[in-house]
């Protein structure tokens, strides 16, 4: 990249994007529904709120709430308590036009939410749907362990390391990083400095400064401007 510009361009062959955070807003939904539940539980809020974002919800519950609570069954309850929440629901911007101007077979999502909580708002949000979609139905391991990217870009059919990663949380960072992806963060809560720190080579304000062309050879030429 050139000192004098902000702009770069890479050739990948897909694109992988999470969900929350990166394509859409799930900030003001996400945190009432946990708030609610610490409330529930006589739980401090704060580290449950900077600890929850990218990872699945059986992780937080895990991570922060009783033992009482680490089942699935819970974890899904929990989702089931978000998924009537839509008004608060925002697309980030750029995220829209970017994803109708793709082909579907170059790109997919993987999230950390269950298809129950994240289909429904991806509907609502008139957002397409990609016939690669992962979620914690489909793995294992859960962020920050890789396994969902690289899933992602073998069903695509794709090797991973040609493949770009689209992330706002550490723990998707770091998955991506994993997967031998080009992670660029998206700097929804976290700067530029925090989402290199934790393995991004580049970072964006939001996705009105990705742009994607597909080339005659069928890989994509990505632009990326890190103002």
């Amino acid at each position: 990249m050139s000192p004098t510009t902000l702009s770069t361009s890479i050739i990948a062959h897909g694109l992988i994007f999470d969900l929350d955070g990166t394509l859409i807003s799930t900030l003001e939904v996400t945190e009432k529904i946990y708030t609610q539940y610490c409330r529930q539980f006589d739980i401090d809020p704060a580290p449950v709120l900077a600890g929850c974002h990218g990872i699945p919800t059986l992780q937080v519950l895990r991570m922060f709430y009783p033992p009482s609570t680490h089942t699935q069954e819970f974890a899904n309850q929990m989702e089931h308590d978000s998924v009537i929440h839509l008004d608060g629901l925002q697309i980030i911007p750029g995220a829209d036009s970017l994803l109708h101007s793709l082909p579907l077979d170059k790109w997919s999502i993987f999230t950390s939410g269950m298809p129950m909580l994240a289909h429904p708002r991806i509907k609502h949000l008139k957002l397409p749907m990609p016939p690669v979609f992962i979620t914690p139905e489909n793995i294992t391991m859960g962020k920050p362990h890789p396994e969902g990217y690289v899933l992602a870009a073998r069903t695509m059919g794709m090797d991973p390391k040609h493949c770009v990663v689209f992330e706002d949380a550490v723990a998707g960072v770091v998955a991506g990083r994993d997967s031998k992806a080009v992670v660029v963060g998206i700097r929804t809560l976290l700067t530029d400095k925090q989402l290199k720190d934790a393995g991004a080579t580049y970072t964006v304000k939001d996705m009105t400064k990705v742009a994607v062309a597909l080339n005659p050879d069928g890989t994509l030429t990505v632009t990326i401007d890190e103002s």
